[in-house]
């Protein structure tokens, strides 16, 4: 069994061949994958639970993996808060294939199906993208949102600015403007799509900070504690969620919507298999307020390792 090095997957995967091959996944619906399992445990330096999410998948042809992935909010500066390992097997005969680092695919794959679905809930003619949050996420999102067609401006904030600047500054060169801004009040009106990547607790948006016609996608937080957006703005969209099983009871701004009957599940407009059904807009209008909810799929973890692994052997 080899393993696949980050460089080689950072030179051989790009973002819109990962984007259309979530898309031909979801909209084909030929990858399984049961709801991910979550078991919290504590360590000696913290009183936060840490989590460890085991997340299998197969696809009934070629191929099944397991994600292996733990998550600690309070961990040093010096080590990343997402840590783990992807195993990818041979589906005729059990046998291990290859095996990558979790956190890269899980960051490249996470941002590459937040875009996905901004394709069909944000403006046509979106063009400026505000990501909020400066984490280790937040430039494989500038990255991915640099890859859509008609982007043009993505401003990134964090309640560090210095950090924000070092993410922008450690980029290089983009094909769009990337600019780390100090305060988004001035900004978040005029963008198109507001895409939240924290661990926040709290919310970070209420309903004054929004305008007609936006996207909103949510993909930081992952338990019913956490919170980057008021569920007052959650009942001002229209909701997209990636999957049913998970989503719903676990992602805290619409566990806590629905617990305060700002919204029914009724009001549930689709997952990313409706989404990606076909190749059409699910907006009704350009006024229109769109939220997209994602804490992950098993379905999209197979998707990146599949099409790693077939660069690898090539």
């Amino acid at each position: 069994m080899n393993w696949i090095s980050n460089e080689f997957i950072k030179e051989n995967i790009n973002y819109p061949e990962l984007i259309e091959a979530l898309e031909m996944a979801f909209r084909l619906n030929t990858i399984q994958c049961p709801p991910k399992q979550t078991y919290d445990y504590k360590s000696t330096n913290s009183n936060e639970d840490n989590t460890l999410l085991f997340m299998p998948s197969w696809d009934n042809e070629s191929h099944f993996g397991v994600k292996l992935i733990t998550a600690t909010p309070n961990n040093k500066p010096d080590i990343p808060y997402l840590n783990g390992l992807y195993l990818l097997f041979n589906a005729e005969n059990g046998l291990p294939l290859v095996v990558m680092d979790a956190k890269l695919i899980t960051n490249m794959r996470t941002a590459a199906t937040s875009v996905l679905a901004s394709h069909f809930l944000a403006k046509n003619q979106a063009s400026k993208v505000l990501i909020i949050g400066n984490g280790s996420l937040s430039p494989f999102y500038i990255k991915a949102y640099a890859s859509k067609q008609n982007i043009n401006t993505i401003y990134i904030w964090g309640r560090n600015h210095e950090k924000s600047k070092q993410v922008v500054k450690k980029l290089g060169d983009c094909s769009v403007k990337v600019e780390a801004i100090e305060n988004f009040e001035p900004f978040i009106k005029e963008v198109d799509i507001v895409s939240c990547i924290t661990s926040s607790h709290d919310p970070i948006l209420y309903k004054g900070h929004i305008s007609s016609g936006q996207h909103f996608d949510l993909a930081g937080s992952y338990a019913e504690n956490m919170h980057e957006v008021s569920e007052d703005v959650v009942a001002a969209c229209s909701i997209y969620t990636d999957n049913f099983d998970v989503t719903l009871k676990h992602a805290g701004e619409l566990v806590k919507a629905l617990k305060e009957n700002k919204i029914n599940i009724s009001d549930i407009k689709g997952d990313l298999r409706f989404l990606c059904k076909d190749n059409i807009s699910k907006r009704n209008s350009d006024e229109e307020n769109t939220l997209f909810k994602c804490t992950g799929m098993a379905i999209e973890d197979l998707v990146i390792a599949k099409l790693v692994y077939d660069k690898y052997t090539k």
